[in-house]
């Protein structure tokens, strides 16, 4: 009995430590984040003014990060263009400013940024290539927490978003 007491205590201990850094607070805000050169400075740039805009309901801001041919995650995984987003986003953005619970998605695994009103992008891991970018970043909001990812291009020496797509949370 003694010998079952200490493997479960053992199991609880492991797990504490395991999950205690994902609700300790030790994300680091992209806004913090040392960039590595010019076009880690960029992007980075790029990035917080999107989510400035998501954050503010900013459309037309918004839409000025985004590439003319890129495709974009939108509610529930859909991926849509820069026009569809155009005409989508301000509709949706009035349901979710109006608290309206039936736009919420069903399932967990559709819960994204989309749902929030605003929130922080975390921990960034930008890998450049020529002209072409892939960015990670954690959006969080309280305790929700979801990968966010963006793949960028360098076009007339401006880096446009191409793509973004959303993890599990």
């Amino acid at each position: 009995m003694l010998i079952e007491i200490c493997k479960n205590f053992r199991a609880a201990y492991f797990f504490l430590i395991l999950t205690f850094p994902l609700f300790c607070g030790c994300d680091t805000p992209i806004d913090k984040y040392e960039p590595q050169g010019r076009d880690e400075k960029e992007i980075l740039s790029v990035l917080i003014r999107y989510q400035n805009a998501k954050n503010h309901f900013d459309i037309d801001q918004l839409l000025s990060f985004l590439h003319e041919n890129g495709k974009f995650s939108f509610q529930c995984g859909k991926m849509v263009s820069k026009e569809e987003l155009k005409e989508l986003l301000p509709g949706f953005w009035n349901e979710i400013k109006a608290g309206n619970a039936a736009v919420f998605p069903i399932t967990h695994e559709c819960v994204n940024g989309d749902y929030y009103k605003s929130g922080t992008l975390n921990n960034i891991k930008i890998e450049i290539g020529v002209d072409k970018a892939e960015v990670t970043v954690l959006f969080r909001i309280g305790f929700s927490r979801v990968l966010q990812y963006f793949l960028m291009v360098r076009e007339n020496d401006k880096w446009l978003i191409t793509h973004t797509e959303w993890g599990h949370s």
